[in-house]
């Protein structure tokens, strides 16, 4: 294991973590599970990027992207020095 592990407790349904430690052998089961992490990971940030991108190219989102830089403009108007 690299030097930056940190170990970790979850909650997994018992029939489940019975068959994955029926299957999976003892010294590779944390790597499957950091494989599976980074995969969970992966899937959710590029959901995130696809609305990011969304919003900031779909014409659908034009008059939130112009009301974004009102707010801009507004936060740097120097109110919050009052």
């Amino acid at each position: 294991m690299p030097p930056t592990t940190l170990r970790a407790s979850y909650t997994i349904a018992a029939p489940i973590l019975q068959r994955f430690n029926a299957v999976v052998p003892h010294g590779e089961r944390s790597h499957v599970m950091e494989e599976l992490m980074k995969q969970a990971l992966a899937i959710r940030e590029a959901e995130l990027e696809n609305i990011a991108e969304a919003f900031l190219t779909d014409p659908a989102f034009a008059e939130c992207r112009d009301d974004e830089k009102r707010w801009d403009v507004t936060a740097g108007d120097g109110l919050e020095n009052l």
